[in-house]
């Protein structure tokens, strides 16, 4: 599986449009929801994320987890304060229009590696419209933000208000250890339901001007399991998005304490078990 004929919205910074690892898998649809900048990334976390959930698998560098997917790039960084990776805000009307240009493009999967310590009435009632329309949406837990005993509000609201809909992005090491450093746990309230982690301490990806570079935090990890989600898509179609949130939770690798934890939530990604468990087409 490659996540090929699927659709990933990378709901981010933008992309670097002219890189070799996107070549021809940008959707019409890519646009910037804050401004008339064009495809352009001024940050550079828009293009490391899609780079981690879909870099070609072109025999240099890295490639992403769905490599061969179709890629909506929706840009809601601010255009006058996202200069660099350190100096970015985002816009909050902008975030609700890349989920509603999201749902249009018809996507299977948002990613969101990005999350806030609060959330409002009109993000959740996009986030519910993205559900009705079949689409996961996968946001990061925070990076060891306000205390890193549970995600961030705003992750914890998006799962609460679509519960079975919104995986929350935790993160962990190369030899599968909580990434205390980078990580939000999950926490022990309903939130921790949809919690599972990926790696997120130097991740390789692909910066702006192609070097393959190592970076850390929740949001590589979201972009990891948003790919994990195309791939799922694509060999199984008639699953629906719900249906694969649960095989990716139900199959994840316990860690920490047996079972469901405060920590690792549901456990650590584990494709092979998915693909295993995958019902028949």
């Amino acid at each position: 599986m490659t996540g090929s004929g699927i659709k990933i919205a990378i709901v981010d910074t933008g992309i670097t449009p002219g890189l070799r690892e996107f070549s021809g898998r940008i959707d019409p649809a890519s646009a910037d929801m804050a401004g008339a900048r064009g495809l352009v990334d001024t940050s550079g976390h828009g293009t490391f994320m899609t780079s981690v959930a879909a870099a070609a698998r072109d025999g240099s560098g890295i490639h992403g987890i769905a490599y061969g997917a179709t890629i909506v790039s929706l840009n809601f960084s601010n255009p006058g304060n996202c200069t660099s990776l350190a100096n970015c805000t985002v816009l909050s009307a902008a975030l609700i229009a890349s989920i509603d240009a999201a749902i249009a493009a018809k996507v299977r999967v948002i990613n969101l590696s990005f999350v806030i310590d609060e959330s409002y009435d009109l993000f959740l009632d996009a986030v519910r419209r993205a559900a009705a329309a079949g689409i996961v949406i996968v946001i990061s837990a925070g990076n060891n933000d306000a205390g890193g005993q549970e995600p961030l509000r705003m992750a914890r609201a998006f799962a609460e208000a679509a519960p079975g809909w919104v995986i929350i992005a935790g993160g962990h090491d190369a030899a599968g250890n909580f990434d205390y450093t980078h990580a939000n746990r999950a926490g022990s309230g309903p939130s921790a339901s949809w919690y599972l982690t990926a790696l997120s301490q130097g991740v390789a990806m692909i910066a702006p001007d192609g070097r393959v570079v190592t970076y850390s935090g929740t949001s590589p990890a979201a972009a990891a399991i948003s790919g994990a989600v195309a791939l799922v898509a694509e060999a199984r179609p008639k699953l629906t998005g719900m249906q694969i949130v649960s095989l990716l939770l139900a199959n994840a690798t316990d860690a920490g304490a047996a079972g469901r934890d405060p920590v690792f939530g549901n456990g650590i990604l584990n494709l092979a078990k998915v693909f295993a468990a995958l019902p028949p087409q």
